[in-house]
């Protein structure tokens, strides 16, 4: 005999729902825009297929433009503990991994991330909103980075190697809009900070 569900449970369904229905108006959002163009495209017409109202679209997107981009998941708690813990290699290493990781496990777990990759090579007003997205994403690389070194949270070192791991991003992801190849975006993102890395290696001496 079960019990009724707990606090914790109830807020995972709740997160749940939210989830379904955010990925039913961005896949919606996506199915419009790839048909008829984003700029053919109203917010009104979006919430009316999505069958949702416009204030429940601008509780879950800014812009028609945000509601085309898949859901980024939260960093998986081992891969955080796994960057913030080990010594073994360094941290733009742990970056390239913990970036890896977290690409990686959204490409598994959403539908709309291949769609997106079409949407995007479409539609270049896109840009702006994903590079606002990686803006964020920087700050919290930031914090990452001072918990696994031990500094305050705006130190400058953190915030110049989380400002320096979003800009390699950057690269990668504007290779991967224009591929033609079929890398994968993690793919892109670890060959970029390989080059940075081999890059600043310190030679041998050669004596």
């Amino acid at each position: 005999m079960t019990g009724p569900p707990t606090q914790a449970q109830g807020t995972d369904r709740t997160e749940g729902r939210r989830r379904e229905l955010r990925e039913t108006i961005s896949s919606v959002a996506l199915d419009l825009a790839l048909e008829r163009g984003l700029d053919a495209v109203t917010v009104d017409e979006i919430a009316k297929a999505a069958n949702v109202s416009r204030r429940t679209f601008f509780n879950y997107f800014p812009s028609k433009a945000a509601a085309c981009i898949p859901d980024a998941f939260p960093p998986d708690r081992d891969a955080v503990h796994l960057f913030l813990t080990d010594r073994s290699v360094s941290t733009l290493t742990a970056l390239t991994r913990l970036l890896w990781l977290q690409v990686a496990m959204a490409r598994q777990e959403t539908p709309l991330f291949n769609r997106f990759h079409d949407m995007w090579r479409r539609e270049p007003g896109i840009r702006t909103e994903v590079h606002a997205i990686l803006s964020r994403t920087e700050d919290e690389l930031a914090a990452l980075v001072a918990r696994r070194e031990g500094r305050d949270t705006g130190s400058v070192e953190a915030a110049t190697v989380a400002a320096a791991s979003i800009a390699i991003v950057r690269v990668a992801v504007e290779q991967w809009r224009t591929d033609e190849s079929p890398t994968l975006l993690e793919d892109r993102i670890r060959e970029s900070f390989d080059a940075i890395i081999r890059a600043t290696e310190i030679p041998p001496d050669d004596a």
